[in-house]
């Protein structure tokens, strides 16, 4: 299996795809900073985003639970989505801004150490740690600045 990004499109795309998912990561802490009289709506936007994120991360779990039969798996994917989903309806926007700064490398740390998931292309496993290193970074920036 080839999963080199300069010869497969497919790397190419996701590649293009999560970088450019990480733009309202970058314009949240922009727009709080520039707009403060508007923070909390731009908080709210970016808390509702950032769930969107953390729901798709880990609902791609899925996926690869049903084929390898990892129950464990499926309960640990619903558990993230249920604390960050009361996480953002109870919190503040900096505290669930907090939340998902601790949920977003939970996810790297379960796909590094869990067998399931060893298949993932090198290319993918690498930019998930540089993409969740930016959002979580922006997220922590937002919470101080809120």
């Amino acid at each position: 299996m080839n999963d080199s990004p300069s010869t497969d499109p497919l790397p190419r795309v996701a590649i293009i795809l999560g970088r450019a998912g990480l733009l309202p990561f970058c314009a949240g802490p922009l727009a709080i900073y520039l707009d403060p009289h508007h923070a909390q709506l731009y908080g709210a936007i970016l808390a509702s985003y950032a769930l969107a994120i953390i729901s798709f991360l880990v609902g791609i779990w899925w996926g690869l639970a049903l084929i390898r039969r990892s129950a464990g798996t499926l309960v640990l994917s619903n558990a993230i989505v249920v604390i960050a989903f009361f996480g953002q309806v109870l919190l503040s926007s900096a505290g669930f801004f907090l939340l998902c700064a601790l949920l977003y490398p939970a996810t790297v740390w379960v796909e590094r150490s869990q067998s399931l998931f060893r298949p993932q292309p090198a290319y993918y496993a690498q930019m998930r740690m540089q993409l969740t290193v930016v959002a979580t970074a922006t997220l922590l920036l937002c919470a101080v600045l809120l």
